[in-house]
C-alpha cells in the first residue's frame, strides 16, 4: 500500500517519543525528583514549613524566649526578651534560621526519622501537623537583661559561664537586631555598618592585648617566682613600633610597682621587664595550655571569623614583633567566650569545661523536662596552685579598682585594653563565687573606646548584680 511506510515511521516515530516520555518520567520520579522537591521556591516545602508547629525556646526556670502563635494569618514566631536576640537568634520563612533557632533546628522542627508504624501512619496517612520539641536553655534571663543593661547600647559582647559545668549563663551581643520584625527590616539589617548579626562574643576574633598580663602572671605564679619583687619604671609606656603605644590603663600609685600590682592597673612595662627574666618561658611554651590554635566554642554556632594580621606587621623588626607578641599585639586572637572559658578554669582550679547552652528537652507528647548532660570533656589549663594564686590578685585588683565596693570575698576583676588598627578595645574580666550559682567566669568588652570610666562604671554595676545574687 501506497501509504504503509508512512505509517511506520509515524508509528516510529511515535514509540520513539513514548519511549523518551516514559524514561524522563522515570528520571524525574526516581533520580530527579529531590531537584524538584528540594528547589527553595517549592511551594510544596514552604506550605509544610509553614504549617510546622515549632518548638518553644525557654531560659533557665522555663521562662519563654520565644514561641509560636497560632493567628489568623497563620503560624508566627514570637520573641519574647530583647536581651536574648543576639543568642536565641530568628526563624524566617523568607529568610531561614540563625542563633539557637539554627542550633537546634531539628529539634524545634520536630523533623527526627520515623520511628515506627504508627509514626508513619499519622504523618503519611493522617498527615497530622509536625510538631516540635520543646528546648531549654542555660540562658539566665535576669542576668542577660542586667548586662544588656549595663552595656549601655555600646558595641560590645558579654558572656557569663558557670564554670563548673560550662553551661553558658549569659551572653549578648550588641548591637543586635528584633527578631519579630526581621523580615520588614532584613536589608537595612544586612547593611547595617554594627554588624547587628555578627555575634561578638562567638564570631569575634581579638587581639588580647592587657589579657597577655594574666597569661604572664599565670606564669610567674608556676615558675616559683617572686611575687613580691619590685619593677622600676613600672608606669613607662611601651613603644610597639608603628605609632602604636601601649601603657598603663589605670595610673598606678607608684613608680614602681610587683607582678600583681601591675596586673591590677594594667601596666605592660612591668610584663615586658618580666618576660626578659630568667624563670620566664618562651612565648609558645607558655601559650600552649590554652589552646588559642583551638578555640572553644559553641557546638552549632557560629564559628570565630578568621582574620589576617600578617599585613600589618609591615616592616616591623623581628624584636618589635617578639614585643607585640608579648603584650598581646601581635598575631594572636581570641573570642571572648574561649576567654570567658580560661577564666572559667581560673575559678575551678585549673580546669576548663566546653561551654554548653542546652539544658533540657520536653517532647510534644510530655508535660516533663528531660535534663541533657553538660560539661561534656574538662582541659586542665593550669595547676590548683596557680588558678588559686591568680583567684587571689584578681580579688586584690578588684579590692584596688573599685574599693569603695562592699566586695564579697570570693569576687575578683581586672580590666585589660587592647588595641584593633585604629580602634581601642577594654575589657572587663573576672569571676564570683555564689551560694546559688557556684561560681561564675565573665568577660565584657566594649569595641571603639578608651573611656575607662566606662568600663569601670560597668564593673561596679556587675559587683552589684553578683553580689545581690549572693
Amino acid at each position: 500500500m501506497p501509504y504503509s511506510r508512512t505509517i511506520r515511521q509515524i508509528l516510529a516515530g511515535t514509540l520513539v517519543c513514548l519511549a523518551l516520555v516514559g524514561l524522563a518520567a522515570a528520571y524525574w520520579a526516581v533520580t530527579g525528583q529531590n531537584s524538584l522537591l528540594l528547589r527553595d521556591d517549592n511551594p510544596r516545602i514552604i506550605e509544610a514549613q509553614r504549617a510546622i508547629l515549632r518548638g518553644g525556646i525557654y531560659g533557665r526556670g522555663a521562662r519563654p524566649l520565644a514561641i509560636t502563635v497560632d493567628r489568623e494569618s497563620g503560624l508566627a514566631r514570637r520573641y519574647q526578651h530583647p536581651s536574648t536576640y543576639s543568642i536565641v537568634g530568628y526563624y524566617s520563612l523568607r529568610y531561614g534560621v540563625g542563633g539557637a533557632e539554627s542550633a537546634y533546628d531539628a529539634l524545634l522542627t520536630g523533623a527526627q526519622p520515623i520511628a515506627n508504624v504508627t509514626d508513619y501512619f499519622r504523618r503519611n496517612i493522617l498527615n497530622q501537623p509536625q510538631i516540635g520539641t520543646d528546648i531549654m536553655l542555660t540562658l539566665d534571663v535576669d542576668i542577660q537583661d542586667s548586662l544588656a543593661r549595663a552595656l549601655d547600647g555600646a558595641a560590645g559582647t558579654a558572656v557569663v559561664l558557670d564554670a563548673h559545668t560550662g553551661a553558658v549563663v549569659a551572653l549578648v551581643s550588641q548591637p543586635s537586631f528584633d527578631p519579630n520584625s526581621l523580615d520588614a527590616d532584613w536589608s537595612e539589617l544586612i547593611e547595617a555598618p554594627g554588624k547587628p548579626f555578627f555575634n561578638r562574643a562567638l564570631q569575634g576574633n581579638y587581639q588580647l592585648g592587657g589579657n597577655m598580663h594574666l597569661i604572664w602572671l599565670a606564669q610567674a605564679i608556676a615558675s616559683g617566682f617572686d611575687l613580691s619583687w619590685r619593677f622600676t619604671g613600672a608606669a613607662d609606656e611601651v613603644d610597639l613600633g608603628d605609632g602604636m603605644i601601649s601603657a598603663c590603663v589605670i595610673p598606678p600609685d607608684s613608680t614602681e610597682l610587683t607582678l600583681g600590682e601591675a596586673f591590677a592597673f594594667g601596666c605592660p612595662a612591668v610584663f615586658e621587664s618580666y618576660r626578659q627574666t630568667e624563670t620566664a618561658l618562651a612565648y609558645a611554651d607558655m601559650l600552649a595550655p590554652y589552646v588559642f590554635d583551638d578555640p572553644l566554642t559553641l557546638a552549632g554556632f557560629p564559628q570565630p571569623e578568621a582574620i589576617d594580621l600578617a599585613a600589618d606587621a609591615g616592616s616591623l623588626s623581628p624584636a618589635i614583633l617578639a614585643l607585640r607578641d608579648a603584650l598581646g599585639q601581635g598575631s594572636l586572637t581570641t573570642t571572648p567566650l574561649h576567654l570567658a572559658t580560661i577564666l572559667a578554669a581560673i575559678a575551678n582550679d585549673g580546669l576548663a569545661v566546653e561551654p554548653a547552652l542546652l539544658s533540657d528537652l520536653r517532647s510534644p507528647d510530655s508535660l516533663q523536662w528531660q535534663p541533657q548532660p553538660l560539661g561534656s570533656s574538662g582541659l586542665r589549663m593550669m595547676d590548683a596552685e596557680t588558678a588559686r594564686g591568680l583567684q587571689h590578685w584578681m580579688r586584690a585588683a578588684q579590692a584596688k579598682l573599685w574599693p569603695a565596693a562592699q566586695s564579697p570575698p570570693l569576687f575578683g576583676a581586672y580590666i585589660a585594653r587592647s588595641y584593633a588598627g585604629e580602634e581601642t578595645q577594654l575589657w572587663l574580666n573576672g569571676f564570683v563565687e555564689s551560694a546559688n550559682d557556684g561560681a561564675l567566669a565573665f568577660v565584657v568588652l566594649l569595641e571603639s573606646t578608651d573611656e575607662v570610666s566606662r568600663i569601670l562604671n560597668i564593673g561596679r554595676e556587675l559587683h552589684n548584680i553578683f553580689s545581690y545574687r549572693r
